[in-house]
């Protein structure tokens, strides 16, 4: 019923922000970017989906913090649990990497308390509303990890953990370039990077709102056994592999995924 509440109070701040402008123009433009061949009509329509579902993530944010684990766990399945396990087993730790797509807090919250098995989620900036978000994103078991600490990355990996990485945002202008919706743009090198080093197994968690709103998350092996040796030619195809898997998703759900930041900004 809280949840219920939450969610329908956000949807109608979601009218309220496309209907006032804020970063509509960014939100059109990305999709322009991704679907030229779309009319005007079509990418807006996309576009108001994927306000409501930026407006539900954040009433559900508020839902995390504090709903019980079993009510967290209740509404999140893992389709093929068995291929994580499988990954996490080879003794070599595991590499996660998903998309801001449906709501990534339910995935790392849910997902931890579906499996059975804690995440370190790689953070990158830590804002004021961060702080306030992450004891939400603790109380599962999970723990977080600043981007820049890469010598805990390597002890978790080492010590056959699991770290969860978010790598569809706009990365710095000379990072690896990779294609992504028809156009090479820059994107994040540590999940392959760290994968190459390490040899550690590597999944894409596809998380999907159902009809129902729940969330299904499926894996997918990002296999990488051709590559060996962290040079710049094995890190771009092992981040075209992963970034192909986001783009597959997101084309099946246009309206799950974050149009919202500027993630063509270096195009």
């Amino acid at each position: 019923m809280v949840r219920s509440i939450l969610n329908t109070i956000g949807i109608y701040v979601a009218i309220l922000a496309y209907t006032f402008g804020i970063r509509q123009s960014v939100t059109l433009e990305n999709l322009k970017y991704a679907y030229p061949e779309l009319s005007s009509g079509e990418r807006n329509k996309i576009a108001k989906a994927s306000y409501r579902n930026l407006a539900i993530i954040f009433a559900e944010m508020l839902y995390l913090r504090f709903a019980s684990r079993k009510n967290i766990a209740k509404h999140i399945t893992v389709t093929n649990p068995e291929l994580f396990h499988h990954s996490i087993d080879q003794g070599k730790g595991l590499i996660v990497v998903a998309g801001h797509f449906a709501n990534w807090e339910w995935l790392a919250l849910g997902g931890a308390l579906s499996l059975k098995k804690s995440f370190a989620v790689v953070r990158k900036n830590i804002h004021a509303w961060e702080k306030f978000m992450e004891k939400m994103r603790l109380r599962t078991g999970n723990e977080l990890i600043n981007s820049g600490d890469i010598r805990k990355m390597y002890r978790i990996i080492n010590n056959g953990g699991c770290i969860a990485m978010l790598a569809d945002q706009a990365a710095p202008g000379e990072s690896v370039r990779v294609n992504f919706f028809g156009r090479e743009v820059p994107t994040f090198e540590g999940p392959a990077r760290l994968a190459l080093r390490t040899r550690a197994a590597m999944l894409f968690a596809a998380c999907l709102r159902t009809e129902n709103g729940d969330y299904a998350i499926t894996f997918h092996p990002i296999l990488f056994d051709d590559l060996i040796g962290d040079n710049h030619d094995n890190i771009k195809e092992l981040t075209a592999r992963h970034t192909r898997m986001l783009e597959e998703v997101i084309r099946l759900h246009p309206d799950q995924w974050l149009w919202q930041h500027k993630r063509w900004k270096y195009v």
